[in-house]
């Protein structure tokens, strides 16, 4: 009986799921919920917030993060009551209503910024095309014009939009004009009315002729003068004086007001100079060409296998990579927009959803659901000595098949690739944490319908309220207790034999208001609670503070003082347990704060015999057509 120990000095491998729990490496997790393994630990997930109030009933169809040219991010999203939908944005805490009277269909966002300004554009299949200048987030144009763009999804990339999605085409992609951003699609007025002076008033309001031209139009560069102050446009929305005055524009309305710093005098005419543009003459919304297409032009190219529509598109490598239910394409506009290829490149993979795909440095991770038995996580890349691209499984060890992708979403956060999946529900209920520099896969009790990022942040649109989260921030689920539970392999201490264990160790970092549950089961049978590690344990040496970030960006806490103290453990608990071949720890955080595992040690293993265990004993001398048994 030689004496020996096992021990798991760092914890660097995730969950592996597809395998018995007796083959995958002794510092994975068999099954894992609420644990997340990051620098060698495996600590307790950290929770959500909501962004704003708790909505009501229904449900966030799209989460989106725009720019004002400052580059202060605006949050936007697309909700529904279950029957219409509208876009809103947020102001300060509250969530603001801007485009109603929607449908509940997704919609795509997409940034633009150009000499007139930045923008948000939000396109569906159904809903049509509608611009937001930044600056003014609660005011939009409804730019769709059925002889000059089309509704669908659509992204804007090195100027041009392109569009898929058509209900009228499904299996199309399309493409605008390049943004020329000159004089072709920006038109300048000069001298323009917008008040007179009385020698009294400072503050004068009115509204730029511009848009009585033309609701699509939207202007940009804005100057006012009495001939003494002028004010020049600062693209946020603001004015500023010569002698120190403020103004105000909004791009979309033309509404303009500004405050002299001294009166202007009696009689004295106020002249606005700026230009306009409207997006749809020449610009990203404008998909017409000429009879014979010219460089430049709108274009539209085929993309016919199969005869299923095309479900989202995603730039990478100077390409556009078009999935389908089961093929990709891929188009490649060439640097004379004269000769693009339109090629298809896969067959027998593809997605399901528009968010079954997203962009990453390395190349397009996507949800492959092209074999509807066996689906599994893949990545798009150039082949390094070639000019094609080839497609990979990525995080081999993990079963995918556990999970339902009919509205699955992805999104590229820091190192992860971010799942949302259905595990139990009708909706998104779990989220996949894939780590891709450390291959590694860890599981959230709780899903979404969006996500979108914004200052390193992530957030989530929810699956059947109106409410959006800030993600992974906070050691509580919305007030409540994290969903949590680690399960270890199977661990035989690398023999057959039967053994004994008397003693096992726990080292790791805890608050003080935190614990944690460990149990074990032997053999594949029931779990046995052998202890509990308290933060407030006498174990805990709170002579040693370390400072844990109350949120998480990769591996660094976030906000120099947003942290909480936590304080080394390690423990030893003594066990009396029957001989056995396999041993599996299970641990369960049971309260609020931040806890983690660091290492797991097995002392005094007994090693006996090499036989089969006692509960299996009686099962093994049967007759030949297995009715009996102990013959």
């Amino acid at each position: 009986m030689a004496v020996s120990k096992s021990t798991v000095q760092a914890f660097t491998k995730g969950t592996h799921n597809l395998m018995d729990d007796e083959l995958i490496p002794s510092d994975a997790a068999s099954k894992s919920i609420g644990w997340l393994t990051r620098d060698g630990k495996i600590e307790l997930m950290y929770g959500r917030q909501a962004q704003g109030a708790v909505g009501v009933a229904g449900a966030i169809l799209a989460e989106h993060t725009g720019f004002k040219v400052d580059g202060t991010a605006v949050r936007f999203r697309k909700v529904s009551n279950g029957t219409a939908g509208k876009v809103q944005y947020l102001a300060g805490a509250t969530w603001t209503d801007v485009i109603t009277g929607l449908s509940i269909e997704q919609v795509t966002f997409s940034n633009y910024a150009s000499l007139a300004g930045n923008f948000v554009y939000v396109t569906g299949p159904t809903d049509g095309l509608y611009k937001i200048v930044t600056a003014n987030p609660g005011s939009y144009s409804d730019v769709y014009l059925s002889t000059k763009n089309f509704k669908g999804h659509t992204f804007i990339d090195k100027g041009r939009m392109i569009l898929w999605g058509r209900v009228q085409d499904k299996t199309g992609l399309y493409g605008s004009y390049v943004d020329g951003q000159d004089s072709d699609v920006y038109t300048a007025v000069a001298a323009e009315n917008v008040g007179t002076g009385d020698g009294t008033e400072v503050t004068f309001a009115d509204t730029l002729v511009f848009k009585a031209g033309g609701a699509r139009r939207t202007c940009f560069g804005i100057t006012v003068t009495d001939g003494t102050e002028t004010f020049t446009d600062n693209y946020d929305g603001t004015l500023t004086g010569s002698a120190g005055g403020v103004g105000t524009i909004n791009y979309t309305s033309g509404a303009i007001s500004v405050t002299f710093n001294t009166a202007p005098v009696n009689t004295q005419a106020l002249t606005a100079g700026y230009q306009w543009e409207d997006s749809s003459a020449q610009g990203v919304t404008d998909f017409s060409k000429s009879a014979t297409r010219l460089a430049g032009e709108g274009f539209s190219v085929r993309q016919d296998q199969g005869g299923d529509g095309i479900k989202v598109v995603i730039p990478h490598d100077g390409a556009y990579f078009s999935f389908k239910a089961t093929s990709v394409y891929q188009f490649t506009p060439d640097a004379a927009d004269t000769n693009p290829k339109n090629e298809l490149i896969r067959t027998n993979i593809g997605v399901e959803t528009l968010g079954s795909a997203v962009g990453t440095s390395v190349g397009v991770v996507f949800m492959n659901t092209g074999n509807p038995t066996r689906p599994m996580m893949n990545i798009l890349t150039r082949n390094p000595v070639g000019d094609n691209f080839v497609t990979t499984p990525l995080f081999a060890h993990y079963d995918f098949n556990d999970y339902s992708y009919r509205a699955v979403v992805l999104e590229n956060w820091d190192k992860y690739v971010v799942v949302s999946c259905i595990e139990n529900g009708p909706t998104n209920d779990r989220l996949l944490l894939c780590d891709m520099m450390d291959n590694t896969v860890d599981k959230v009790a709780y899903g979404g319908n969006s996500f979108t990022l914004a200052g390193g942040f992530l957030y989530m649109g929810d699956t059947v309220s109106q409410t959006s989260y800030e993600m992974f921030t906070g050691f509580d689920d919305m007030g409540l207790v994290i969903q949590n539970e680690w399960i270890s392999s199977g661990n035989k201490y690398g023999s057959d034999v039967l053994k004994r264990t008397k003693r096992y160790r726990f080292r790791g970092l805890i608050a003080p208001d935190q614990s944690i549950s460990v149990f074990i089961s032997t053999d594949s049978g029931d779990y046995q609670l052998i202890g509990t590690i308290l933060g407030s344990g006498d174990y805990v040496d709170y002579t040693s503070t370390t400072a844990i970030g109350t949120s998480f960006i990769g591996a660094e806490p976030i906000g120099g003082a947003d942290t909480v103290a936590v304080y080394n453990f390690l423990i030893e608990i003594k066990v009396r347990l029957p001989r056995f071949r396999k041993r599996k720890l299970r641990f369960v955080a049971n309260g609020y704060g931040y806890v983690a595992l660091q290492e797991i040690t097995d002392f005094d293993i007994w090693r006996y015999a090499e036989k089969i265990p006692k509960q299996y004993r009686q099962k093994q001398n049967v007759s030949l057509d297995g009715t009996e048994t102990d013959l």
